[in-house]
C-alpha cells in the first residue's frame, strides 16, 4: 500500500466526524508529500540530465581519441580501443544513474524523518494506528513513534511497518517507473 493510500483511506470504525476533521490534515500531508516528490524528481532529473551530458561527452572524447590511435594502428587495437572506451563511458553513465538514486533515497528519507517535527504529526500518527488496527484488529500491540517513526503494530503472527523509513521505501517503489524514466 502506498503512502498516498494510506493517507487517503478512511477507517470504518472510525467515528465519521473525527474522520471529516482529519481530511484536511491528511490532504495537507499528500500535498506536500507529492511536493516534495515533484521537487526531487525534477531536481533528480536535471542532475541526471547534466551527469549524463558529462558523460556523452567524455564519452565522445574518449571515442576520437581511440579513433585517432585507431588510424595509427592495427585495426583490432582500434577495435579494443573503442571498445575499452565505450564501457569505460557505460562505466560512468551507471555510476551516475546510482549516485543520483542514492541521493534521491537520502532525500525522500531525510523528508519523511523531518515530518517527525511537523504539528501534524501526531495525526498521522494516529491515522496510522487506526490503519493497523483495521488490518490486526482491535487485539494488536501497537508501538508509535519507534526510534524510526511511525507505527508498528503486532497481532498473533502478523506484523504491520508502518514505520516512517519503510513508507518512504514503500513510495519509491511505487514510483521506481518514473525514477527509472530519469535514464531513458
Amino acid at each position: 500500500m502506498t503512502a498516498a493510500a494510506l493517507v487517503s483511506e478512511s477507517p470504518t470504525s472510525a467515528d465519521p466526524s473525527v474522520i471529516a476533521r482529519l481530511q484536511p490534515v491528511r490532504r495537507a500531508l499528500l500535498d506536500d508529500a507529492e511536493s516534495a516528490a515533484t521537487s526531487i524528481i525534477d531536481e533528480a532529473r536535471a542532475v541526471a540530465d547534466r551527469l549524463v551530458a558529462d558523460a556523452e561527452r567524455e564519452a565522445a572524447r574518449e571515442i576520437d581519441t581511440a579513433r585517432h590511435r585507431g588510424e595509427r594502428s592495427a585495426q583490432a587495437q582500434v577495435e579494443r580501443d573503442l571498445a575499452s572506451a565505450l564501457a569505460t563511458a557505460r562505466s560512468g553513465v551507471l555510476d551516475a544513474q546510482r549516485r543520483i538514486r542514492d541521493e534521491a533515497i537520502r532525500a525522500v528519507h531525510g523528508a519523511v524523518t523531518d515530518m517527525r517535527a511537523d504539528p501534524r504529526y501526531p495525526a498521522l500518527l494516529d491515522h496510522l494506528e487506526a490503519e493497523a488496527c483495521e488490518q490486526l484488529g482491535q487485539g494488536a500491540i501497537i508501538e508509535r513513534d519507534p526510534d524510526a517513526g511511525g507505527v508498528v503494530a503486532v497481532a498473533d503472527q502478523r506484523r504491520v511497518d508502518y514505520t516512517l523509513p519503510a513508507l518512504a521505501d514503500r513510495a519509491l517503489a511505487a514510483h521506481a517507473d518514473e525514477v527509472a524514466q530519469l535514464w531513458s
